[in-house]
């Protein structure tokens, strides 16, 4: 058996290839909306988080109220 340890050197290399683009972006400077349509989605999403919510406690209770009467027989 041989006792010689091969080493392997790897090029890295930091930057774009020359055969690709480099990537495009755009840097956009100033609030993307007004402060009044973060709050009316603020308070559009609560809404409908507190709808969703209702709906599916009423329907959990709904359904355990059929099974606990069914359960009472």
């Amino acid at each position: 058996m041989s006792n010689t340890i091969e080493q392997s050197v790897a090029t890295v290399s930091f930057g774009p290839a020359a055969s690709e683009d480099p990537p495009r972006v755009e840097v956009i400077e100033g609030a993307l909306c007004t402060i009044s349509e973060v709050r009316r989605a603020v308070a559009a999403g609560a809404l409908m988080s507190g709808l969703v919510c209702t709906v599916v406690g009423v329907g959990i209770g709904f359904y355990l109220g059929l099974r606990d009467g069914r359960d009472g027989r």
